[in-house]
């Protein structure tokens, strides 16, 4: 009887053992994939952190030209200028009328 319990005992030590190495292979997967999910996170970090570098990059441009669009003539501002430059070209030729009325009146004065 002895030995039949030394085989027992056996059977059971090797069923122990047999579930520890299935739990450890268990483990090892999963150690496995902790380590694969840290090389993407990784990845992702610095992913992250160049699109966080470009954004700040864009930030600093968009002030930049807000600036430069600040400084330069709005759209009101160009049609009320290109308004004034029709009007004179419109008037030009009245002013010019009135200035050789004026010439030819007083010449008549003057030559006398």
């Amino acid at each position: 009887m002895s030995e039949q319990k030394e085989v027992d005992d056996m059977e059971k030590f090797m069923t122990i053992l047999m579930d520890v190495k299935v739990s450890l292979a268990q483990q090892n997967q999963k150690l496995d994939n902790v380590l694969d999910m840290k090389k993407k996170v990784e990845q992702t970090q610095v992913v992250a952190n160049e699109a966080d570098r470009v954004s700040k990059q864009n930030k600093k441009d968009i002030k930049a030209w807000d600036e430069k669009m600040e400084k330069k003539a709005d759209k009101d501002d160009v049609e009320r200028i290109i308004k004034q430059k029709d009007n004179w070209h419109r008037n030009l030729p009245a002013w010019i009328a009135v200035a050789i009325s004026v010439i030819v009146f007083l010449s008549q004065y003057i030559s006398i």
